[in-house]
């Protein structure tokens, strides 16, 4: 049993009729403020009867249409036309449904309603298919998806494919029409409208019967079934439970095909509507005759014939016809008329372009005039002019000579400016790096002083000495690593932003460092692995990315216990190139945290109770930012830290001039 997808205009109350009861609506109606609400809460009382009693659809609709014309509300009006349209299609009244339908559209297309006109388009459809006019049908359904579409409307875009999939049934092509009931069942999921999602999971489960798969469509059935018990949507599930009646039949369950037809049956002829009655009898015939129950069969074709020849569709065909040539006519005239107005505007303009002609002749003979009396006085000015002229390139010229002046006196003030704030820069990370300097160098020495004074007063053992000298060697290192970056921080302040910019090899730049720290690690049983690929190529300066890995790896190594791990890697982006070290040590303290890169004083022991200057970090910063990058670092307490080197990849335009690019060795 196919079903129809009845469209009915959709207004805002449409929703909310689910949710009120007719007692709540009648509630609103005695307090309602003025008429044009009242025809809104009628109309809404309508729909509340939509999916159940189609007689009271149609009477609280024939009271709020007569309500909206007499106060000359068209929105009520075209809203009210559709629901007693509605209510005569389920009937299978399709010459009345018809004129009602043709009456909203017309009052969308007078008001300027995009979407009364593609609800409208789309409700004609529905009358020309159920009359077997599938081409009318589809040029209706293609301008309502058109208006559809331009108000983004998608269930109503949803609806057309419903629409379109039962022309498609109509005429054999089952796989396309499977295609639009599934287009359709995913818009209506996606805005969550069960009312018409129960429609085309119908659709779905149906078409299966004509692709020779009934047992595949039944789920669909059901599904859609369940919805329509759940919204008490009784005038589809008649359709439905028919549905499911010849998918049994066609799986050869003929005891359950008969039971759903007797339910389809029992409520078509509580929904007193002839189409429906006609098409659950015309069912129950089919399968009695199956059966060889000829009494029966007999029986419910009588019935079938009784209704079908009330609904009459041939005669209905021609009223439809005339309503539609009258509208066609109605259009023609509109046409003509607009044609007629265009010729009169043509007219005008033409006119119009006649005078304009006319007044530039006569204002063209008034400028050769002024222009003859503009000739003489000119001849009088021009020599007056040429003085003047020349006395304004002389201004011009001193004007230009004081305007280079000025924009030299600019330049060297811009100069100035930078030059001040680059040695203000310089003076107070000078003072930072200097006030490290003085405390930690200041503090071996002490240290070393100290051993030496008790050597002198006490002899030691060789035993006794052995310390002392590994703590005389950690003092010394400590001092060489803080002189080092001391005089690599005083060359980098005295070359300034000039770069030594070549292509560099991250994995072999990271090898080269690992080999200077190697010797400490295999102290601590630290493992260093250099995850870096051999193609990591950047342009950047060798000697100033050299000592930022070195005092990182220094640093990992000291802070990271025996048996610990460090790793290199590289992430790449389309701009960027970020060196990543990461260990597993200690990790650095929250209280700690916001210190780094910054001139605050503090050091902290190593995992082997190395020392360390505060000053690596510090340096590493500067030299990241000269080079045009960033340094960061993420770390965990206990559980370790990853320093991160974020440089531009191959961008020379981005840096300072280059002095000097070769390819790496």
């Amino acid at each position: 049993m196919k079903i129809v997808l009845f469209v009915l205009l959709l207004f805002p109350t449409l929703l909310q009729a689910h949710h009120k009861s007719a007692d709540d609506i009648l509630k609103e109606l005695e307090n309602a403020k003025n008429d044009s609400a009242r025809v809104v809460l009628i109309n809404s009382l309508s729909e509340g009867f939509f999916l159940t009693d189609n007689k009271k659809v149609r009477e609280h609709a024939l009271i709020a249409e007569q309500l909206a014309t007499k106060l000359k509300f068209p929105a009520g009006k075209a809203q009210a036309l559709n629901l007693i349209g509605y209510s005569y299609l389920i009937a299978g009244e399709y010459d009345q449904a018809f004129k009602y339908y043709h009456q909203a559209l017309k009052l969308g297309e007078h008001i300027g309603e995009t979407v009364v006109v593609a609800k409208g388009h789309l409700n004609l459809g529905v009358v020309y298919r159920d009359l077997k006019d599938p081409d009318r049908a589809i040029q209706h359904y293609q301008k309502s998806l058109e208006y559809a579409r331009k108000t983004n409307d998608s269930l109503a875009i949803s609806k057309v494919y419903n629409s379109l999939g039962n022309i498609c049934e109509d005429a054999g092509s089952y796989q396309k029409a499977l295609g639009l009931f599934r287009k359709a069942a995913t818009i209506q999921e996606k805005v969550d409208d069960k009312r018409y999602l129960g429609i085309s999971l119908h659709n779905i489960g149906y078409v299966h019967i004509n692709l020779g798969q009934p047992e595949k469509g039944l789920p669909y059935l059901f599904q859609s079934l369940r919805i329509h018990d759940e919204i008490n949507n009784d005038m589809i599930k008649i359709a439905t439970l028919g549905s499911i009646a010849e998918l049994y039949e066609a799986t050869g369950r003929s005891r359950e095909a008969l039971k759903y037809a007797k339910q389809s049956y029992a409520m078509a002829l509580k929904s007193a509507s002839g189409k429906k009655i006609a098409a659950s009898a015309k069912l129950l015939q089919k399968l009695y005759r199956a059966r060889n129950d000829y009494e029966q069969a007999y029986k419910y074709l009588s019935v079938f014939q009784e209704h079908n020849e009330i609904l009459n569709q041939e005669s209905q065909k021609k009223v439809v016809a005339e309503v539609a040539i009258k509208y066609e006519t109605h259009k023609k005239e509109l046409e003509n008329k607009t044609l007629k107005a265009e010729s009169e505007k043509q007219e005008l303009k033409l006119r119009h372009q006649q005078m304009k002609i006319i007044s530039g002749g006569a204002l063209l003979i008034v400028l050769l005039i002024l222009t003859l009396l503009f000739y003489v006085n000119k001849q009088n000015l021009k020599i007056a002019n040429q003085k003047l002229q020349e006395a304004n390139n002389q201004m011009q010229l001193q004007n230009k000579e004081i305007n280079r002046q000025k924009e030299e006196i600019s330049a060297q003030s811009v100069m100035l400016r930078r030059q001040n704030e680059q040695l203000e820069k310089d003076n107070s990370f000078k003072n930072k790096v200097f006030s490290i300097i003085s405390h930690d160098l200041r503090s071996p020495f002490i240290s070393i002083t100290g051993f030496i004074n008790l050597l002198q007063v006490k002899p030691l053992t060789s035993d006794e000495i052995k310390p002392v000298f590994e703590i005389f060697g950690q003092e010394i290192n400590l001092i060489t690593n803080m002189i080092n970056n001391l005089l690599f921080w005083s060359k980098a302040q005295l070359t300034g932003d000039k770069l030594n910019l070549e292509l560099t090899d991250l994995y072999f730049q990271a090898e080269n460092n690992i080999e200077l720290v190697t010797a400490e690690a295999n102290k601590k049983d630290i493992r260093i692995i250099n995850d870096i690929l051999d193609d990591s190529i950047i342009l950047t300066d060798k000697e100033r990315l050299n000592f930022i890995i070195r005092n990182l790896l220094v640093n990992a190594v000291k802070f990271t216990p025996k048996g610990g791990e460090i790793r290199l890697r590289v992430e790449e982006q389309s701009h960027t190139i970020t060196l990543f070290v990461d260990d597993n040590g200690l990790g650095i303290p929250d209280k700690n945290f916001a210190k780094l890169f910054t001139g605050q004083r503090f050091s902290t022991l190593g995992t082997s109770k190395e020392k360390g200057t505060g000053l690596g970090l510090l340096l590493c910063k500067e030299l990241m930012e000269s080079l045009h990058g960033q340094i960061a670092v993420e770390s965990t307490e206990g559980l370790g830290s990853s320093f991160s080197l974020i440089m531009p990849k191959m961008a020379a335009e981005a840096l300072p001039e280059v002095k000097d690019v070769s390819m790496y060795a």
